[in-house]
């Protein structure tokens, strides 16, 4: 197949790239560096909004999204705000500008959203089956609008499915190598009550998901990447802490993270208890349903 990628250079996108080429798919990525085309790997530069490159006679299977600015790079000022939403919006509808001038349009769009589009709940378990409301905070909103405007695919006859990824477990990137250097140095542990929900998910599933849903065209709409087991963050934890061999009990009260991280705190003490429904419902196979068979490969 031919496939079409925005932010392909990050983490999900290195691993997701890594594997469509070894499945011998023919992959375009939009990109604003200056990278060598490989053998089935095509870069095309995309310098700005403003100046898309012209791609209508280029025959694209299927579109993914990725591009977004980090959420925890800097602090959340005012500015740095602007840009993780604008980042986001603006790839979408530059891709979508860019897929209204093809001959042949894609049959699907993954678009990359998150779990932080629901409400915070110690008790609510989110299906993606169900309607969901958006939390009223600043990452429900920025995922209401990100969607919103993915959404606009399905206007061009354009399968949508907003891959709404959890805690996402890899040594390379994300949270983990965070988590995993804070035990390190003796500051792992429970943070703030510690009975907040993790919903998470290994890289590799990840792109085996993505895989699964090119060909069960049945799924679309909102899709929860998270394994089916989440635990709540003193469990997270205790396992991590015994895995690496060390302490996992030191308690770091809200206010202190709050203080650190500032509004950022919520990505770490909001509780989200997400259940990937329509995966399971189409007989995905997780290769790390456990947060122990996922700590064992990513320790070992």
């Amino acid at each position: 197949m031919h496939i079409l990628l925005t932010g392909a250079t990050g983490f999900v996108g290195d691993h997701l790239v890594h594997e469509l080429e070894k499945s011998g798919h023919e992959i375009y990525i939009l990109t604003r560096q200056k990278l060598k085309n490989r053998a089935n790997v095509h870069y095309i530069e995309w310098l700005t909004s403003d100046k898309l490159p012209n791609l209508e006679d280029l025959p694209v299977d299927i579109c993914i999204n990725l591009a977004g600015a980090g959420l925890m790079d800097e602090k959340w000022s005012n500015e740095r705000k602007k840009v993780i939403v604008n980042s986001r919006i603006e790839a979408t509808s530059a891709l979508l500008s860019i897929v209204k001038k093809m001959k042949t349009k894609p049959k699907l769009l993954i678009n990359a959203s998150a779990i932080g589009a629901y409400t915070s709940s110690k008790s609510t378990i989110y299906l993606d089956t169900e309607e969901n409301a958006f939390a009223t905070n600043f990452l429900g909103k920025t995922v209401y609008e990100w969607e919103k405007t993915a959404s606009a695919a399905s206007e061009l006859g354009i399968r949508v499915v907003y891959a709404r990824f959890g805690l996402v477990l890899g040594t390379d990137g994300g949270s983990f190598p965070v988590f995993q250097k804070l035990f390190q140095t003796y500051t792992g542990g429970k943070l703030g009550s510690g009975r907040q929900w993790y919903s998470w998910i290994h890289v590799d599933d990840v792109v085996a998901a993505m895989l699964f849903i090119f060909d069960h065209e049945q799924i679309n709409g909102v899709v929860n990447f998270t394994a089916p087991h989440p635990v709540q963050e003193k469990k997270f934890a205790e396992r991590l802490g015994k895995k690496l061999h060390k302490p996992y009990n030191t308690p770091i009260p809200k206010r202190i993270i709050k203080l650190i991280l500032g509004e950022r705190a919520m990505t770490i003490l909001d509780s989200q208890r997400a259940y990937p429904e329509k995966l399971m419902s189409h007989h995905f196979e997780f290769q790390f349903e456990t947060l122990q068979e996922a700590l064992d490969d990513l320790v070992d």
